[in-house]
């Protein structure tokens, strides 16, 4: 009986550790997104090549991702926004700042 105890806490250890190495693992890959991803925005916007962004660079980089947030929801290409186009952009994200919201916010 006390082998069989042992056993199943060894098992169940090896399955914790497991699964720890895979949170660990996807937060790697997450890391590697998040820096590669902010290589590509100081290459692209930091223009005085500090190493950094500075409040200038960062509402360039901001009004380039608004541009071409724009470019998508703007099916017919005419460089208006109908409400039809706002709300089909809407539905294919979830709503605009669905991303965002922590526990508790943003529910009614």
């Amino acid at each position: 009986m006390m082998i069989k105890k042992l056993k199943l806490a060894l098992a169940t250890s090896a399955l914790v550790v497991g699964g720890l190495a895979g949170f660990a693992a996807a937060d790697s890959v997450k890391d590697a997104k998040h820096e590669a991803r902010k290589a590509e925005l100081l290459a692209k916007f930091d223009t005085n090549k500090d190493g950094k962004l500075d409040d200038t660079e960062r509402a360039a980089a901001k009004d380039a991702r608004a541009a071409e947030r724009f470019k998508q929801l703007d099916t017919n290409g005419d460089g208006k926004l109908s409400l039809e186009e706002f709300k089909a952009g809407r539905q294919g994200r979830g709503g605009m700042h669905r991303h965002h919201r922590g526990p508790g916010r943003g529910q009614r």
